[in-house]
């Protein structure tokens, strides 16, 4: 009797010990759809000499679907169709919107864009790793729906402000927001590991260290601590207005399928300061700013 109950507890425990451990990856399902939904709200404050601070509210929504297209060397190769994009800028009581429900020539021209797929290369650890090339015709529909209402100068301009709408970072970002970085190893309950990331637009190296909490069912729960720095190696921009010196700090917590490595839902801020420099005329100009960034991820469509 004795024995047997010994064999019982050492089976626990060896189960026990089985159920602390699980490798998380990145394992799309053919003829599977994944939903994202990425909403950011930005709050940008510039400390403007002799006229006090004036604050840029930015709201930005983003919905998507990924279906498997096939596996490569590099990971899975991932089709991303675009189902809804709003943004909207609010500063000193003017605004300006772009919202793919809209009735306006310019929503009829993103929705043109959005009827297309995105390619993008995603690796079983969960980064995207490629963003497809454009064919040369991706826009071309756009820029024939601007062209019934818009001159020549005007239609350029609001095509090129569609590009930066539909830009390889926007597509990037949007997808990595349903996906969660994994270490290559199994992770034990807790398990912490680091991550860098690198922001060419930003010229920011940001370090991030996530962490495993938990583990109930087929859900994974996980917090993210970040720092943001300049990157010292960021080719320098030669806007004639562009943000330097970007620093800060943020912090997250997602929620994560374990079967598939999708994040079910995320919140997250960031706090960042840094300048804003205009040139001008042979002349250059450094504002402070600072930034309050508030991200919320959930897998809905």
């Amino acid at each position: 009797m004795m024995k047997r109950l010994l064999s019982g507890l050492f089976i626990c425990a060896a189960l026990t010990l089985q159920a602390q451990h699980i490798t998380l990856v990145f394992n799309p399902a053919e003829g599977v759809e994944y939903p994202v939904s990425l909403q950011i709200n930005q709050k940008t404050t510039l400390r403007v000499p002799m006229m006090g601070d004036m604050t840029t509210e930015t709201d930005q929504v983003f919905k998507a679907v990924l279906t498997l297209d096939k596996e490569t060397e590099q990971g899975y190769l991932m089709d991303v169709r675009l189902t809804y994009v709003f943004l909207r800028t609010a500063a000193q009581g003017q605004s300006q919107e772009y919202n793919s429900e809209g009735e306006d020539v310019k929503s009829q021209a993103i929705k043109s864009v959005m009827a297309q797929p995105f390619e993008v290369v995603v690796s079983s650890l969960g980064e995207v790793v490629e963003v497809m090339p454009l064919a040369k015709d991706f826009f071309h529909e756009a820029d024939s729906i601007l062209a019934t209402q818009y001159a020549r100068r005007k239609r350029n301009a609001a095509l090129d402000e569609i590009k930066a709408i539909f830009k390889e970072q926007t597509i990037k970002s949007v997808v990595q927001a349903g996906l969660t970085k994994f270490p290559d190893r199994a992770l034990a309950v807790p398990s912490v590991w680091t991550d860098d990331d690198k922001n060419e637009e930003m010229g920011v190296l940001a370090t991030t260290q996530q962490r495993l909490t938990a583990i109930e069912g087929n859900k994974a729960y996980l917090t993210t601590q970040a720092v943001v720095m300049p990157d010292p190696n960021a080719k320098k921009s030669d806007a004639p207005q562009r943000m330097e010196n970007i620093s800060g700090s943020g912090q997250a917590t997602a929620t994560v399928n374990t079967d598939n490595g999708w994040v079910i839902e995320s919140e997250g801020t960031q706090d960042l300061r840094g300048q804003l420099v205009i040139e001008q005329g042979g002349q250059s100009q450094s504002i402070d700013l600072t930034m309050v960034v508030k991200t919320t991820v959930s897998a809905v469509r």
